[in-house]
């Protein structure tokens, strides 16, 4: 009999390890039940968002570009020569001296150069308006820079001195003829437009250099 009954309370016991062992699953399937589709959510919330996160761009920002100072980068250029003309003429001068007149006489023979263009150094703020990538400029007045003789003895020559009888050598005649080839230099070069064309060159070359540093209207006022 005592056999019997060691038999039944080890059956109970088992029964009941079983049932507690059965209710314990059921508790934690209801509870990973509860908790799972709550973290499905939030890792598929996170997914949904991801994309976003690193597809997103940055604010733009502003393109600024500053265009140079115009009378900084042209004013130090100072004399722009835009213009020579060559030339050439030949010279007579006379001059009678001593008691009896006679004529003391020069023959040269004179070729040079004159150069004229535009004094940038005279520009000042107000002559130069800009607006965005619009310039407009009001020139200097053309000017002539230079008139000379080329002293090349194959160029510029005496072809005839006469110095009279017993007179001593005259010096102050072939000075006087150089002067006169220069003046008539000058006033040939501006009969024949030099002072047009020498503007109008100077607009091309700084028209050349304001389009390089970036305008594209550009204007000259006259």
């Amino acid at each position: 009999m005592s056999v019997e009954s060691s038999s039944g309370g080890t059956g109970n016991k088992l029964q009941t390890g079983c049932l507690l062992f059965l209710a314990a699953i059921v508790i934690i399937c209801v509870i990973i039940g509860i908790a799972v589709p709550s973290l499905g959510n939030s890792l598929l919330q996170s997914v949904i968002q991801l994309p976003g996160n690193l597809i997103q761009v940055p604010p733009p920002t502003p393109t600024i570009i500053v265009l140079p100072t115009v009378i900084t980068q042209i004013k130090p250029l100072g004399q722009l020569h835009t213009a020579s003309y060559f030339l050439s003429t030949v010279v007579d001068t006379q001059m009678p001296i001593g008691a009896l007149n006679q004529v003391q006489r020069v023959l040269l023979v004179a070729c040079g150069k004159v150069d004229a263009g535009v004094d940038l150094a005279k520009l000042n703020p107000p002559d130069i308006i800009t607006s965005g990538e619009k310039v407009i400029i009001r020139l200097p007045p053309a000017e002539v820079f230079t008139s000379q003789l080329f002293d090349d003895r194959k160029c510029t020559y005496v072809v005839l001195r006469q110095e009279g009888v017993l007179l001593p050598p005259n010096t102050v005649l072939e000075t006087a003829a150089r002067e006169a080839a220069v003046a008539n230099f000058r006033e040939t070069a501006l009969a024949n437009g030099i002072l047009d064309q020498a503007r109008n060159n100077a607009e091309g070359e700084l028209r050349r250099l304001l389009t390089l540093l970036g305008y594209r209207d550009i204007q000259f006022a006259k």
